[in-house]
C-alpha cells in the first residue's frame, strides 16, 4: 500500500475518532445545562453521597465537569494541540470512571475505559491528522 494513502486514511480515522469523542463530549454537556450547575451538584451528591469522596470534592467535580467536557468537544472538533487534547480527554475520562468504580457503576466504569482506549488510539494518531482549524 502507498504510504501516502496510509497517512491520509489515518489521518481520516484520526478525523473520526475526533468526532466521535467530541461529540460525546458535546452531548454529556448539553444534557447538563437544562439541570444547570445546582442541578448537576444534586445529582453528583445523590449518587456519590454514600461513597468514600468528600461532599466538597463531589461539588467542585459536579460544578466544573460540565465546562470541561464543553471545552474538550470544542477542543477535539478544532484539531488545534491534539497531544494535548487527547491527554486532557483520557485524564478526564479516568477520573469519571474511577469515581464510578466507589458508587458500583461497573457499566459506566467499563464504558469509560473504552472511551479511555479510544483516547488512545487518537493520541497515536495525531501526528497523522491533517483536518485542523489552523497549523
Amino acid at each position: 500500500m502507498n504510504t501516502e494513502l496510509q497517512k491520509k486514511n489515518l489521518s481520516l480515522i484520526s478525523l473520526i475518532l475526533r468526532l466521535s469523542m467530541g461529540t460525546l463530549f458535546l452531548g454529556t454537556a448539553i444534557i447538563k445545562v437544562k439541570g444547570g450547575i445546582d442541578g448537576n451538584i444534586a445529582y453528583f451528591v445523590s449518587i456519590f453521597e454514600k461513597s468514600i469522596f468528600p461532599l466538597a470534592l463531589v461539588k467542585a467535580q459536579a460544578s466544573i465537569i460540565m465546562f470541561v467536557e464543553f471545552i474538550l468537544a470544542a477542543w477535539l472538533f478544532s484539531g488545534i494541540k491534539l497531544k494535548e487534547a487527547w491527554i486532557a480527554s483520557g485524564l478526564t475520562l479516568i477520573s469519571l470512571a474511577f469515581g464510578m468504580i466507589f458508587v458500583y457503576k461497573f457499566d459506566v466504569v467499563s464504558d469509560n475505559y473504552i472511551y479511555v482506549l479510544i483516547a488512545c488510539l487518537g493520541l497515536f494518531l495525531a501526528p497523522y491528522d491533517k483536518y485542523r482549524l489552523t497549523k
